[in-house]
């Protein structure tokens, strides 16, 4: 007796390749087909139904036709109200689970495949409660991910008497899963390596978050991670035989030769053109716009020391290795250097605070062994350091990565004068690094003003009513 499991994660609203994705899974006819969080959020095709057109997305009603049997809450699908996040679920033709959240949704799901009882744990990891831009789930509770799954797993084994239990986990590892090497910070948001080698009872793991793409068998354990945006899904093929229950794990990636769903309207929207500029306003590497100051990220500044009546901006890239505005400038363009629909914020700041913020970015950075910038993680591995850096304008700064993590801000004015500690600045910055994640806790208050739109809604509006844009080098930053 033969079947399959079919599992995806952090789709992030991509359907032109989920839509691809879904005729390959179809053709399969999975027993069990499982959604690891992460559904719709985080795509140009999200943000128009979210936020322009405000209708339902369509990859709800593309999964309902697929036929899902359970999703798993990720992270990202609390970017919504809650409001929305119970229409989604009463949208779907199948259940969400999350076994750490507590009350807010069922904590399994059991399905009897050929005889054999199944189930599926679901748990997210509990650092969700600390992206919380706008209290949107101040009053769930989230327990802790690792002993969540571990109760529970227990739980279906001894009482719901699960013959096959899947452990379907929105969060990534914190360890390489052969050598347990520390690949990350080991403070909680992933908790896979420890779920993997210290929970009895899993037959499968799903992972996700960390948008890795694997597939490998631990301790007779099938372990996958099916990537990102719909690059891929995870297959677990099962056989029966003699009573003994035997499965393998494989990824299989997007044909793109199969026809994509077709967004007209979408599409006409996004590459509308809303502008132009006089500067070269591009970047075609990644670590450029991070080292020194440019026309690019200067006409960020702008815009929300423009919006934000602030002293001081602070932005935050996304990880692209090429971006920017081209000479006319569409939707798209904006979106794809702004991926998140995060609000402008305005807290205050003492001189310290500053200083302490820019020596936490920097630390993310050190000199490899050709004196090039690289990636600390990188060049100290496997000492690990989180890819959260940020760009500040208004001031000028400049920072040594010959010096130790710490100390390596040289060089920090304001107006042409030194920051003191005990000054104390308004500063814009974005809502998300505002919940004082990542360590930046010092962002982390009640801000003094917020903006009503959305940081990409207030870039398109400062681009058509400025255009053609002429972009000058106010303030100047170096790392060397």
């Amino acid at each position: 007796m033969q079947f399959s499991i079919i599992a995806t994660s952090d789709i992030h609203g991509h359907t032109e390749r989920f839509s691809q994705l879904a005729q390959m899974i179809s053709k399969r006819q999975p027993a069990l087909l499982i959604d690891n969080g992460d559904f719709l959020q985080g795509s140009h095709l999200s943000y128009y139904y979210d936020h322009i057109i405000h209708k339902q997305h369509p990859q709800i009603e593309l999964a309902n036709e697929l036929g899902y049997d359970v999703g798993i809450f990720g992270n990202h699908e609390f970017n919504y109200p809650l409001e929305k996040v119970r229409k989604i679920q009463k949208a779907c033709n199948f259940p969400w689970i999350a076994a750490n959240i507590t009350g807010f949704a069922k904590p399994y799901f059991i399905k009897e495949i050929h005889g054999i009882r199944i189930a599926v744990v679901g748990v997210v990891t509990h650092f969700t409660k600390l992206w919380d831009e706008v209290n949107t789930i101040k009053n769930l509770h989230f327990e802790q991910a690792f002993e969540s799954a571990k109760n529970t797993v227990k739980y279906v084994r001894e009482v719901e008497k699960a013959q096959f239990v899947i452990l379907s986990y929105h969060g990534g590892f914190e360890r390489d899963l052969h050598n347990g090497i520390q690949i990350d910070l080991e403070h909680g948001e992933n908790e896979g390596y420890r779920m993997l080698y210290e929970i009895e009872g899993i037959d499968v793991f799903i992972t996700g978050h960390q948008h890795l793409e694997i597939a490998t068998k631990i301790n007779g354990i099938s372990v996958v991670q099916p990537g990102a945006n719909a690059h891929c899904f995870a297959q677990i093929d099962v056989t029966i035989e003699n009573d003994q229950i035997i499965h393998e794990p494989s990824l299989v990636h997007v044909d793109s030769n199969i026809p994509i769903q077709p967004f007209p309207e979408f599409n006409h929207w996004k590459s509308e053109e809303i502008g132009n500029t006089e500067n070269d306003l591009t970047y075609s590497d990644f670590f450029t716009p991070r080292i020194i100051s440019t026309s690019y990220t200067q006409l960020i500044h702008n815009m929300q020391l423009h919006y934000s009546g602030a002293q001081i901006s602070v932005i935050e890239l996304p990880y692209h290795s090429s971006g920017g505005f081209h000479k006319f400038i569409t939707r798209e363009q904006v979106i794809h250097n702004m991926p998140r629909a995060n609000r402008l914020l305005v807290v205050e700041l003492t001189g310290a605070d500053i200083r302490e913020a820019i020596e936490q970015s920097a630390a993310v950075f050190a000199l490899n062994n050709k004196g090039e910038v690289d990636f600390s993680l990188s060049v100290f591995y496997p000492e690990p350091q989180p890819y959260i850096y940020d760009l500040w304008g208004g001031i000028d700064y400049e920072i040594d990565l010959s010096k130790p993590v710490g100390q390596r801000v040289v060089k920090l004015n304001y107006n042409g004068c030194p920051i003191q500690d005990t000054s104390l600045f308004e500063v814009a910055v974005n809502s998300y690094r505002a919940t004082g994640a990542h360590h930046f806790h010092m962002f982390k208050q009640q801000p003094i003003r917020k903006s009503k739109k959305f940081i990409p809604d207030l870039m398109m509006e400062y681009i058509e009513q400025n255009s053609p844009l002429t972009v000058e080098l106010k303030n100047f930053f170096t790392m060397k």
